[in-house]
């Protein structure tokens, strides 16, 4: 079969060649109009033209006579994870409204698998790239940033690391809101539950919890345990049955998953919140509200952080310097605060 060109579609629109490439070639606006030269309706009848021919862009040719693919990468830790999986969504919605097309890959953590994925994504000639790091991960950036390509960090940062662009949750206000929230309650004694990860992002929600404790003379009660995530469970049901022993009132738990480990640990344990636990969990869930009891929870503006990461690509894309923007969480209450002291 033989395979539509752009010289098809100009004959059967009446057009010129130079305006399909221009209709074809047009990224869109925050509106989603096409962002081009071409009298609005004379774009529609070109697109309609093409689609009723089955014309397909060549976007290999395109992207080595522009430079440019139009398409962004996107690289969380792990695309299944309720968080990343939420924002990739957020961000391949605003992406498409500026004409970009979204590649995802997963760094599972592995500042191996970082790599791997940058050097596929950069070998696509990806316009860009938006990337929650890991540890260890600065030598796969680098890789990037060396090779010109416009980076912008999602959710963690990395000290030091210049020339990127970063949107960031306030984690350190995270920590603290959800600390006070339980210390406000008359609760005193208040521990957290963490992962061994090393990134920015729990290390400033821990940060938020200790500074909250000190400033309610409670410093000498801070205790964080941790946990890893091929261990979360096992670890999850020995912290809290060693709590409870010890008279824990709440804890501050700073991902979903160990928000729903803990949940999980409660029942197989007979144990009930707030009655036996206080807790603060972390990102939206539906489990949240299916719980035998909802449960008080921070959010992050997922629509406003992929949408904040797509602009900052794009502007970084077009020549404009990097930036760092730094978003405020939300609390959102549940039963699972709701104590009588």
């Amino acid at each position: 079969m033989k395979r539509i060109t752009i010289r098809d579609v100009a004959r059967e629109a009446g057009v010129s060649v130079t305006l399909v490439s221009f209709v074809m070639n047009a990224k869109r606006d925050k509106d989603g109009k096409l962002d081009c030269p071409v009298n609005a309706e004379t774009a529609k009848r070109v697109l309609r033209v093409a689609q009723e021919l089955g014309y397909r862009r060549n976007f290999a040719a395109a992207s080595l006579r522009s430079g440019k693919s139009n398409t962004i990468a996107v690289i969380p830790n792990d695309i299944s994870n309720k968080f990343f999986a939420g924002i990739s969504r957020q961000i391949e919605d605003a992406a498409h409204k500026l004409g970009y097309t979204v590649f995802f890959a997963s760094s599972e953590e592995s500042a191996e698998h970082l790599s791997a994925a940058i050097d596929a994504v950069t070998a696509h000639n990806v316009d860009g790239i938006i990337v929650a790091p890991v540890t260890g991960g600065e030598e796969a950036l680098g890789k990037a940033i060396d090779a010109k390509v416009p980076v912008v960090l999602l959710d963690r940062d990395v000290e030091g690391l210049q020339g990127v662009g970063k949107v960031l949750l306030d984690d350190e206000a995270a920590g603290r809101m959800s600390t006070d929230l339980l210390l406000g309650k008359g609760l005193t004694k208040v521990e957290m539950i963490s992962y061994t990860l090393g990134i920015s992002s729990l290390s400033e929600r821990e940060t938020g919890y200790r500074k909250s404790m000190m400033d309610h003379d409670l410093y000498q009660n801070a205790r964080v345990h941790y946990t890893t995530y091929g261990k979360a469970e096992a670890d999850v049901e020995s912290i809290i049955r060693d709590a409870v022993d010890r008279g824990v009132e709440a804890f501050f738990l700073p991902t979903y998953s160990l928000s729903a480990t803990v949940l999980s640990v409660l029942k197989k344990l007979g144990l009930r919140t707030p009655d036996d636990l206080a807790i603060v969990g972390f990102d939206e869930s539906d489990i949240y509200s299916l719980y035998s009891t909802t449960v008080t929870h921070i959010v992050q503006p997922l629509k406003e952080l992929g949408e904040k990461c797509v602009e900052v690509l794009v502007g970084m894309i077009q020549g404009n310097p990097p930036e760092k923007i730094v978003l405020h969480p939300e609390v959102i209450l549940g039963g699972s605060t709701e104590i009588n002291k």
